[in-house]
């Protein structure tokens, strides 16, 4: 295990771009050979996911040994279990002067951070992934979804990860997908 103190987002973004908002980055791994592992946590069935940077993936498989698997089977094997109610909305939540961050997954989909920050201020409706158990939702690693129009009237949804009371760091942002369409449309009436 290497000291890294940066979420390295880059693999998982080209492995599954549409389940980030699933995982927490965990830790970083250098095997014998080199080869630079980036270890992912699922939040609700608590499974990982080890990524290279060239879209391998690999299981642990005890002894500090790791195998390589087929990645598809891999990704079907961890998002098996999901949760019925998944997400919580927020209104009008908002700390008085967030500090917001990005991090340089955040660009990964060619939106600016000045876009993806235009989203976030104007929202003013925020979804919140929901956890396992209460504790765990008030953790630092707690997922907020954004959802709105950019400068240009451009749909955009914007993934943050709540570190702290008005702590923000965007990992994610990207042009609005099918499957929150519904959540997009709830938000309209709730945007400055």
């Amino acid at each position: 295990m290497l000291s890294v103190r940066d979420p390295e987002w880059e693999p998982l973004l080209n492995f599954a771009p549409d389940h980030v908002g699933d995982f927490m980055w965990m830790y970083t791994v250098a095997l014998t050979d080199g080869t630079r592992l980036q270890a992912y946590k699922h939040y609700w069935n608590r499974a990982y996911l080890y990524l290279d940077n060239e879209g391998r993936a690999f299981i642990y498989a005890g002894k500090e040994r790791f195998e390589e698997v087929n990645p598809p089977w891999l990704l079907t094997r961890i998002l098996e279990v999901e949760l019925e109610e998944r997400y919580s909305v927020r209104q009008n939540v908002w700390p008085e002067d967030p500090l917001i961050r990005f991090a340089r997954s955040a660009t990964k989909h060619r939106i600016s951070r000045e876009r993806s920050l235009y989203v976030v201020e104007q929202c003013g409706f925020q979804v919140v992934e929901r956890r396992r158990s209460q504790n765990f939702s008030d953790g630092p690693d707690k997922r907020v979804y954004f959802f709105g129009d950019d400068m240009e009237g451009v749909r955009l949804e914007v993934v943050a990860a709540q570190t702290g009371d008005g702590e923000f760091t965007v990992i994610h942002a990207m042009n609005l997908r099918d499957k929150f369409l519904e959540l997009y449309e709830e938000a309209r009436e709730w945007r400055r």
